[in-house]
């Protein structure tokens, strides 16, 4: 375990691998503290530490006494590392989440499909190894879960490629190349996208229990995930026995709805915890 360098973002957390960072705070929690115990936060799809730090810090401010997990989903990693590398990707991460006694509060917040992809990554092994459910006291949905469209997802990869105007113009034109072979390959082997597959996780009672209400925050003016998509998911959580929460922003763009309105926003956030708290 390292501490951060400043220059990341997250300059008081501790780094304990290149993707995770833990902030072990200064105040302790008492037996009647109402807030979370542990808040695990999943960045999008090339999402740096400075990004993440904005909602950090917002979590920092409204419980004080939490222990924070972040962290940070490339687009190598959802694009092209195997399973197993994702798993060692995410490992420190789980080994705290395996620690966890029965009575821990957990809130857990995710972003795009990127931080659906490693949600379900998580959920997946947790469920394996101790054979029930993450125990998830809250969840937020947050610029997810859309579907696997070409186009929204060549935009979500582009984000991570270089600024320069001849290096981004390749870099596109070598991603929908490569996202072609990589549908073509899905269809002849008869594999689910890893898009489509999180959406269905999302809704799997045996990874993610139905007294965990979930809150969606989105956006009409998302470029990246339609609101359409996000409603669709809500609507059959809804129907399964999830006890669903819904924030509508009108035009935030894409895991920007903090920026918009911060006081809306954590105040949903607030909202969902006190319905368990």
């Amino acid at each position: 375990m390292s501490k951060n360098k400043s220059g990341t973002g997250l300059s008081h957390f501790s780094r304990l691998n290149q993707a995770v960072f833990l902030h072990q705070p200064s105040i302790a929690k008492t037996r009647t503290s109402q807030g979370p115990d542990l808040i695990l936060i999943l960045g999008w799809m090339d999402a740096q530490p400075r990004h993440i730090a904005k909602y950090t810090a917002g979590y920092e401010k409204v419980y004080p006494c939490a222990r924070i997990l972040a962290i940070t989903t490339s687009s190598v990693d959802a694009g092209f590392r195997t399973t197993s590398a994702n798993l060692n990707r995410v490992k420190p991460a789980l080994e705290i989440l395996y620690t966890l006694p029965a009575d821990a509060k957990l809130l857990v917040h995710f972003f795009s499909n990127g931080g659906a992809v490693t949600n379900t990554l998580i959920s997946k092994a947790y469920a394996e190894k101790t054979g029930r459910p993450l125990p998830v006291s809250v969840q937020i949905f947050d610029s997810t879960v859309g579907r696997a469209s070409y186009e929204a997802t060549v935009r979500a990869f582009s984000l991570g490629l270089p600024k320069n105007m001849i290096a981004y113009l390749l870099g596109v034109s070598i991603l929908r190349m490569l996202l072609g072979l990589y549908i073509l390959g899905n269809l002849l082997l008869g594999k689910e996208d890893l898009v489509e597959a999180a959406r269905r996780a999302l809704n799997d009672k045996t990874l993610l229990d139905l007294d965990t209400p979930r809150l969606y925050i989105y956006s009409v003016a998302d470029d990246m995930v339609a609101w359409q998509d996000v409603e669709e998911h809500a609507k059959d959580a809804k129907r399964l026995g999830y006890t669903v929460y819904m924030e509508k922003y009108q035009d935030s763009g894409h895991a920007a709805h903090m920026l918009v309105d911060a006081e809306r926003y954590w105040g949903a956030v607030d909202r969902l915890w006190n319905t368990v708290s």
